[in-house]
């Protein structure tokens, strides 16, 4: 296998030497952190509505100089029908309030340089629009891999509407400030490490911390050595649906794409535009008009490419949905969904390089049951048999009409399909409801696929998830150009096509008591090895002889050495030497931060030369 200076020596577009194998007078992506407008719009609140959002990205492994950053007058949706670009501030066809940009700095190795609007240092971005580019902008060459603030003031009227794009990252020195007047937020030119303004600092790590306006598409003149830039098709997954502005690293990077990308290895950090958003289905992007329009990104790429006299300002296209793209046939899937796409992509950029990277995996955790007591013991069936569940261990009851029979509860395992737990008793048997239990993704033998998802898929499998996968392997009907596989890299090491269950993740123990009476509440847990964690991973603590007794299911806020600070307090007794282990799945889609980590070290980096044009 090639090293990155084999690799370099062989193929020169890779020799670096000032620019020698690419274009020093080309835009083209290279900030990390970048993002597109998408998510909850923001309300402009009295005596906030003025607004400096302070964002920090990281430049790639060459020199830039000329910088070029957008703000948009748009963003997009989330979830079923994304990523339609209709989060606008009035409904579409009836445009509403404008936001003002009253200034917009950058700040390098601790120097501020103003950007300008077609030569005025404001510019008013109109609702239903493109937006808005700052002018060239050519300041002393920013060194390979640094850090570059980016500073925007702006404000609406109070109650006007603001659209989202950055969650803050704190840790990295990112900030958001609100006033009543844009005097007070300049101020903070002189203390750029200020606390950010209270109100708008709110739910920090977590999926309901507001997003602050900022610019999305970024481009940049310098040294680019050849390597490939890189084109980002991304849904939920590779935008990190799970992972949230405390869990970001030292890069700005969130989720296992990005990460990956940006990893100094093989051909090293490859810079890239993630142009998608979560629920992002491959049959809605880059088309539609009016209330489903999903084409202002691609126009906005193509004010770059003019900007460029006709050059893009990528090398390739990185591909990674497909999540969203299930349909109730395998060829509406591949060919009406998938390759709809892909059709459009080799239209728009003829002769671009596509590499796809097949889906994670769907499945879920819960089975139903039917419940039946005799005094205070339950006995629960599971008609399509337990697979995996062991007596001692915990599984959560719900949906039982009788809320007696709900809970966290300890069983034993007395069939081949059926359970016992102990309960207060009941005076209905069966219980009435729908009702599951849940083994919260503790082993890979409990769970079960989802629709669109059953291994191994076959030809004549309606669903197609898998088939899909290896459609994408062998680039069939021209879907892909080459393909870097993700299935080794996410899947149980115990049964195929499943996630890992908790018990094949690292875990770690309990080292000082935390709770004293199971009333009196606690905000952090003292662990032997608090490495094997990250923010806002959710984790389950298990005791008894087996260790699968859980005793309380939390998520962490921050650590700090080996003491957890957890989000939310917690009063439920942890005895040393109890089993603290990371989460894997919320919903058998979104990987936890334990399993991104995983899907990251997973994928090697020498596919990356996969991606060179």
């Amino acid at each position: 296998m090639m090293n990155a200076i084999s690799l370099a020596l062989a193929n020169p577009m890779l020799s670096g030497g000032g620019g020698a194998g690419g274009d020093p007078d080309r835009y083209m992506f290279f900030a990390t952190r970048n993002r597109m407008p998408s998510g909850n719009i923001v309300t402009a609140a009295s005596g906030t509505n003025y607004v400096c959002s302070k964002i920090v990205v990281n430049t790639p492994q060459y020199k830039t100089r000329t910088f070029r950053f957008h703000l948009s007058g748009f963003a997009s949706t989330e979830g079923g029908n994304s990523p339609q670009e209709t989060v606008v501030t009035g409904t579409i066809g009836t445009p509403g309030n404008s936001v003002v940009a009253d200034s917009m700095f950058i700040r390098a190795a601790g120097v501020f340089y103003q950007c300008t609007f077609a030569g005025l240092n404001t510019v008013t971005v109109a609702d239903q629009t493109n937006g808005a580019w700052t002018d060239e902008l050519t300041i002393p060459d920013i060194a390979p891999e640094s850090e570059i603030e980016i500073w925007l003031f702006y404000h609406t009227a109070v109650g006007e509407k603001i659209w989202p794009v950055y969650r803050i990252q704190k840790h990295r020195g990112e900030r958001v400030w609100g006033a009543g007047d844009l005097a007070t937020l300049l101020a903070f030119k002189d203390t750029p490490l200020a606390d950010s303004t209270a109100a708008l600092d709110s739910n920090y790590a977590t999926v309901t911390q507001p997003q602050y306006y900022g610019p999305d598409f970024m481009v940049a003149k310098g040294d680019w050595d050849g390597r490939p830039i890189v084109l980002g098709l991304v849904d939920s997954i590779g935008e990190a649906r799970q992972q949230f502005s405390a869990a970001a690293d030292a890069r700005g990077n969130l989720g296992w794409f990005r990460r990956w990308l940006d990893r100094d290895g093989g051909i090293g950090r490859i810079p890239h535009l993630m142009i998608g958003m979560p629920g992002a289905g491959s049959v809605r992007e880059y088309t539609g008009t009016g209330t489903a329009i999903a084409t202002r990104r691609r126009d906005i790429i193509r004010e770059i490419e003019a900007f460029n006299n006709g050059t893009l300002p990528f090398t390739v296209v990185a591909n990674q949905m497909g999540q969203n793209d299930t349909a109730a046939s395998y060829t509406a899937f591949f060919n009406t969904n998938y390759r709809s796409l892909v059709g459009r992509f080799r239209t728009e950029y003829p002769g671009v390089r596509i590499v796809a990277f097949p889906p994670l995996g769907r499945t879920v955790s819960t089975r139903t049951v039917t419940l039946t007591s005799v005094g205070t013991v339950v006995t629960a069936t599971i008609a399509s048999g337990i697979n995996g569940l062991t007596t001692g261990q915990t599984v959560s009851i719900s949906g039982a009409a009788q809320t007696e029979y709900n809970g966290n509860v300890v069983i034993t395992v007395t069939g081949p399909n059926s359970f016992t737990y102990n309960f207060a008793g009941s005076a209905t048997s069966p219980a009435t409801g729908t009702i599951t239990a849940n083994d919260l993704y503790l082993r890979a033998s409990y769970q079960s696929f989802s629709a669109n998802n059953t291994w191994p898929a076959d030809g004549t499998d309606a669903s197609g998830k898998w088939r899909l996968r290896a459609d994408i392997l062998a680039k069939t009907s021209a879907c892909c150009d080459d393909a870097i596989d993700t299935y080794a890299a996410w899947v149980s090491g115990e049964r195929d096509g499943v996630w890992p269950g908790m018990l094949e993740l690292s875990s770690t123990v309990v080292t000082v008591q935390s709770g004293t009476d199971g009333v009196a509440t606690y905000t952090t847990i003292e662990v032997a090895d608090a490495n094997i964690f990250g923010p806002e991973q959710e984790i389950s603590t298990y005791t008894g002889p087996d260790g699968l007794a859980r005793l309380s299911t939390t998520s962490i806020g921050s650590i700090s050495g080996n003491t957890i600070t957890i989000s939310i307090p917690r009063s439920t007794v942890l005895p040393v030497g109890s089993i603290v282990r990371p989460s894997v799945t919320p919903d058998g889609v979104h990987p936890y931060g334990a399993v991104i980590d995983r899907v990251l070290g997973g994928i090697p980096q020498s596919e990356k030369t996969k991606l060179i044009p």
